[in-house]
């Protein structure tokens, strides 16, 4: 009998049985054949004794060897379902961050599609600064009052460029990122001098959005729908000051220039 292929312990068992019956009866023949091989049988059936004791033993750690072998093919597989499980729940956990973050993008992008004020506090910049007191920053201060005077100590204050009037004076207003715009306002000045507004001409980045023409206590540059930019710019093409209370932008973004 050819030992089992059967990488199984507990398959051994059978043949050793096996094996142990094929030598007792060929003790049986040798007792049969006289008394010349008596003793050599006897010899032979101690030692077949031993084996047979030996053979038990091995039984027996075979059986326990079976036993752990079905203990780690249980816990192998206890251990695969653990994982499956596992898996499953990282999957499932996974959609529901997907769904968690679809729903913030669908917020920011709600958010950002508001048109509001996008200029108040803005950093700015002008070319030329009046008595180095009337600074650009006052262009996006959001204070805009009817007080009609201006200089000094007054609660209305305002922005004016250049101590000697000159073509070519410039206002820049940095919005900070990538904004659809939407409307430019810009507040003039109440008193006498309101005359400075003439002559302007406003930029988004470098695309003429406006300019103003005639005198008006508050000019509205409704800005075409596709327009986009980082920067507004308020530049004089007459021989004068840029001088106004206020300046608003009102837009939406910020934006991605890969969005577009």
């Amino acid at each position: 009998m050819k030992p089992p292929e059967d990488t199984n312990l507990s398959k051994l068992s059978p043949y050793f049985r096996e094996e142990m019956l094929s030598l007792k009866e060929e003790m049986y023949s040798l007792f049969s054949e006289g008394e010349g091989t008596g003793i050599l049988a006897l010899q032979v059936l101690e030692l077949v004794r031993e084996v047979g004791d030996s053979v038990k033993r091995l039984e027996g750690r075979i059986e326990d060897l079976s036993g752990k072998q079905q203990e780690i093919v249980s816990s192998f597989n206890s251990l695969s379902q653990g994982m499956s499980s596992n898996f499953e729940g990282l999957t499932e956990q996974t959609g529901l961050m997907e769904e968690k973050v679809e729903k913030v993008g669908k917020k920011i992008d709600v958010i950002r599609s508001e048109v509001r004020l996008i200029s108040q506090h803005k950093l700015t910049w002008q070319n030329t600064t009046w008595d180095d007191v009337y600074h650009s920053d006052f262009a996006v201060d959001g204070v805009y009052t009817k007080v009609a005077t201006h200089g000094g100590s007054s609660s209305n204050p305002m922005q004016k460029s250049g101590q000697s009037p000159i073509k070519g004076n410039i206002l820049l207003i940095d919005l900070g990122g990538f904004f659809k715009i939407h409307t430019i306002k810009l507040w003039n000045r109440l008193d006498s001098n309101d005359r400075f507004a003439n002559g302007v001409l406003i930029y988004v980045d470098e695309q003429l959005v406006g300019s103003v023409h005639d005198v008006q206590k508050l000019y509205n540059f409704r800005v075409n729908p596709e327009v986009y930019g980082k920067k507004v710019y308020l530049k004089q093409s007459l021989d004068q000051v840029i001088n106004f209370i206020e300046i608003q932008v009102f837009g939406s973004g910020p934006y991605s220039p890969d969005e577009l």
